[in-house]
């Protein structure tokens, strides 16, 4: 975890970076008929690639992903399919929540 030099409340102060903002965090949720913004048709078989929403680009170790609100494993839940993609390990089931954070580098 990287620290900072920020302005809070007017006074210079050493923060930690990871509590600044995210570049990128959006979700998808995994619907069972007629997707819109921020879902995805499903259920999605385990290898299936997901694109991430938004035309996002990323390298394997910045992305973080979740699934409803559990923090997943690189390779053991999901693996990088590609710089916009990943396949999970596991079936996404409709309501499954999906989300794609990538924070700001360390």
């Amino acid at each position: 975890m990287a620290k900072k030099l920020a302005l809070v409340l007017g006074v210079p102060r050493m923060v930690d970076e990871s509590s600044s903002i995210a570049i990128y965090d959006q979700t998808l949720k995994v619907v069972a008929a007629s997707p819109g913004a921020g879902e995805i048709l499903g259920p999605i078989s385990a290898g299936t690639p997901v694109t991430l929403p938004s035309g996002q680009t990323y390298t394997s170790n910045e992305l973080e992903t979740y699934l409803s609100g559990n923090r997943l494993i690189p390779v053991f839940d999901y693996s990088f399919t590609s710089s916009t993609s990943v396949s999970f390990t596991f079936q996404l089931i409709v309501n499954d929540v999906i989300r794609f954070r990538v924070d700001r580098s360390a």
